[in-house]
């Protein structure tokens, strides 16, 4: 199971529902990073003035840039995080403005960011032109650029989620939605990362909303379903939609999991913690699966 959950869980306790304050989520991230499924701390680009003046000198941070400004105003914040020895920079995201064409704002983020980043990730909504947009990324990951995809599966709104703040169907997209999102990348070749994920281990429904959210392990599993066969987004579905934790454990143990992280990058959560738990206490094995 190593590979397959190896630094899959991105830091997210800054953003929406957790929001926690910038020191003690450094704090949780820094007792949490030696564990194998904990991967990058994810920090919006303009507080990224605030985290380096609360690093401390044995500090060496994976870190995700997470766009929550204006495109043209992203190059400050990643000089800022350059010039800083006590972060690596390990990825960028993006979201598309709201109601904007799909496509052609791929196109335009992938143009007017840098090309040498280590990887732009770009949100893509199901919104018209959606399946374009995959095409425009894929096209420019063929000339060598290094780019994914992100869905958003679930989660909060709010004017700080990035990309965010409007009500287009991704509060609690239905194990379709992300069928189709899982297949359409596998059909081109394109890693993709899921963000606001479930913090537990399958799917559930949240008692305090009603809404249904997909469990980490759904979408491991999916994912490999989705890799394996891209032409059967029903499969893929059943996958995200299964409450047997039994049955995605065992199909999670016998996936070639290099393979299926190379589609499945990582996943966002605000709460690294249960993950971590729940991994150790529901794996196939147990505390071996992820040791």
């Amino acid at each position: 199971m190593r590979p397959l959950l190896e630094r899959i869980v991105d830091d997210a306790a800054l953003f929406p529902p957790t929001r926690k304050p910038m020191e003690p989520a450094l704090a949780a991230y820094r007792e949490a990073a030696g564990h194998p499924v904990v991967g990058r701390f994810l920090c919006p680009a303009s507080r990224i003035a605030e985290l380096r003046r609360l690093l401390i000198p044995e500090d060496l941070l994976d870190l995700g840039l997470v766009a929550d400004t204006a495109l043209e105003d992203l190059p400050a914040a990643l000089e800022a995080a350059r010039r800083e020895p006590r972060v690596r920079l390990r990825s960028v995201r993006v979201g598309l403005a709201p109601g904007a064409d799909q496509a052609r704002a791929a196109a335009v983020a992938v143009a007017r960011l840098p090309a040498d980043l280590p990887c732009l990730i770009v949100r893509i909504r199901q919104t018209p032109g959606w399946r374009e947009a995959l095409d425009r990324l894929a096209a420019a990951r063929g000339s060598g650029a290094r780019l994914a995809a992100e869905f958003r599966v679930g989660g909060p709104w709010g004017d700080d989620v990035p990309g965010g703040g409007e009500a287009d169907g991704e509060y609690a997209p239905s194990p379709a939605q992300v069928a189709a999102f899982m297949t359409a990348c596998a059909e081109r070749g394109l890693p993709f990362t899921c963000m606001a994920g479930e913090y537990h281990t399958v799917r559930r429904v949240d008692p305090a909303t009603g809404a249904a959210r997909h469990g980490f392990l759904n979408l491991l599993v999916a994912a490999c379903r989705a890799r394996s066969d891209p032409s059967d987004p029903t499969a893929v579905a059943e996958a995200v939609a299964s409450a047997d934790r039994a049955a995605l454990a065992a199909e999670a143990a016998g996936a070639d999991g290099r393979a299926v992280r190379r589609l499945f990058v990582a996943f966002g959560c605000c709460d690294i913690d249960t993950p971590r738990a729940e991994l150790i206490k529901f794996g196939p094995v147990g505390e071996d699966t992820v040791a």
